[in-house]
């Protein structure tokens, strides 16, 4: 059959426009739902074009294919260098994370005034070596005060001054009032340890590891092996797991962390992964529990796999959550489930994210995902990269978590700002402490009493201030296992 002059007319449109929508054709999970990702689109050479070139730029392309009726998640790169190393816990930043609020919640007065609390400091960062801490409260920037129409763009400067101030609760709202203190923070780049904090709590009839764990994060493997093998040491018996700031991060790293917690054979499958039709074919055996330890450097080179995992063999753990624990944190709850280890989870429910993403360059001869060493493959003239979702994730039994994971205590840091926050791992701490009450019998999960304040009120996390904040996502090794081939 001859080829029509339609046909045989060249692609037109930009290579980045190109890139797009052949990664997204390739790996997106719900590709088969998109109708501008059919296959045959690309029939045409002309009409593919003058789709491609009816979007002002490959951005805007992006945000056409998403299937947005299920797809919160995926999101687009401008510069994939910049993504690489905030996978890795690099980036620009003042050093301290924080909670935004409106200053009064349906119950008052309407009010577009927002203040902000803070979560955790980093230590020997600009917020830490500023005075920052843990409860403080601010309400304004720069002699401006926060509200719903300028926050994003008071707190996306590099510098400002805080404006310090103080809560009160009345009812069921804050009432916020200024202090006559002010604090200026000069973000600069840092590489933040995502083994925040650490202690062992000795009750007099158990001994308790507490570990605040901010993300999974591939090259601090050998930090976290190395700490399970302090708490083992110290003889503790009893685990307390802080995942309520952790919104994810790489799977593998999820699968360590379970058999870290456990000591579930490495036969035992920790996770299996739902690819799109034209993937599901092709898709790698599921991720199993470890008995050795994957060590990867801050280029996410593979280095070795010779160190042995060291397994608290615990048959409990306890995990604190909140609205932000998601991805490969809830892959951890997941995964457990099916042998037995009991999960106590005490805070709020968690986001319900049971989906998982890789980065996808302009590389189709490595598959859209080079690895370390195949870094020519990428096209140079442009740093364009997306972070779609390419996968669905179960465990042994076939359970995923679309809706969260209640929990079986409740609590919420947010109810306690008047009374400061105590800092993280302190006995006092009122998520820890729940935990320590039920772990010497004095609390049962469902009778603890919290006085919950209007809800209404909270309205963000400053993580969500950035596009990757909730994800789990594979390696480039981890595609090796596939069997793939450039449609």
């Amino acid at each position: 059959m001859s080829m029509s002059s339609s046909d045989s007319d060249e692609i037109t449109a930009s290579e980045e426009k190109q890139f797009v929508w052949n990664g997204l054709n390739f790996w997106y999970f719900w590709q088969d739902r998109v109708a501008d990702l059919a296959d045959d689109k690309k029939n045409n050479n002309r009409s593919f074009s003058q789709l491609l070139n009816g979007f002002h730029d490959e951005r805007s392309l992006f945000d056409h294919l998403i299937f947005r009726q299920e797809d919160d998640f995926s999101w687009f790169i401008d510069d994939y260098e910049v993504h690489e190393a905030a996978q890795v816990g690099t980036s620009s930043s003042f050093g301290f994370r924080y909670g935004l609020a409106f200053e009064v919640g349906s119950t008052g007065a309407n009010s577009d005034k927002i203040f902000g609390y803070v979560q955790y400091v980093v230590e020997d960062s600009p917020a830490d070596r500023a005075g920052l801490k843990r409860g403080d409260i601010f309400r304004g920037i720069d002699g401006q005060d926060l509200t719903f129409l300028n926050y994003i763009n008071l707190l996306s400067r590099d510098q400002y001054d805080l404006q310090m101030a103080t809560v009160r609760l009345e009812g069921d709202a804050y009432r916020i009032e200024n202090r006559d203190k002010t604090l200026q923070v000069v973000s600069e780049t840092l590489t933040e340890n995502p083994i925040h904090t650490v202690y062992v709590h000795d009750t007099g009839s158990n001994k308790v590891g507490y570990l605040l764990y901010n993300s999974f994060r591939l090259n601090f493997h050998e930090e976290l092996n190395n700490q399970f093998g302090e708490f083992r040491d110290q003889g503790i018996n009893e685990l307390v797991l802080d995942l309520r700031y952790n919104g994810g991060g790489t799977l593998i790293t999820s699968a360590l962390l379970a058999s870290m917690i456990s000591g579930v054979s490495k036969e035992s499958v920790f996770a299996e992964l739902r690819y799109n039709s034209k993937r599901s074919s092709s898709s790698p055996p599921p991720f199993t529990f470890y008995e050795n330890v994957p060590i990867y450097d801050d280029s996410r080179s593979f280095i070795n796999a010779d160190t042995k995992l060291i397994s608290l063999g615990l048959s409990r753990v306890y995990i604190l959550t909140s609205s932000r624990t998601a991805s490969a944190s809830e892959t951890v709850i997941n995964g457990l489930i099916p042998y037995g280890v009991e999960v106590v989870k005490i805070g709020t429910k968690t986001v319900g994210k049971d989906d998982g993403s890789i980065t996808v360059y302009d590389a189709p001869g490595a598959n859209y995902s080079p690895g370390a060493n195949q870094r020519s493959m990428i096209n140079q003239n442009h740093p364009r990269a997306m972070q779609p979702i390419v996968f669905k994730i179960v465990n042994a039994n076939n359970q995923d978590y679309p809706d969260g994971f209640p929990p079986d205590i409740t609590q919420s840091e947010f109810n306690h700002l008047e009374g400061g926050l105590p800092p993280l791992g302190d006995p006092e701490e009122h998520l820890f402490k729940a935990a320590l009450a039920h772990i010497d019998g004095s609390l049962l999960a469902k009778e603890i009493s919290v006085r919950d304040v209007d809800r209404t009120m909270y309205l963000m996390d400053s993580v969500e201030l950035t596009p990757f904040h909730f994800d789990q996502y594979l390696i480039p090794s981890d595609l090796d296992r596939f069997s793939l081939e450039i449609e």
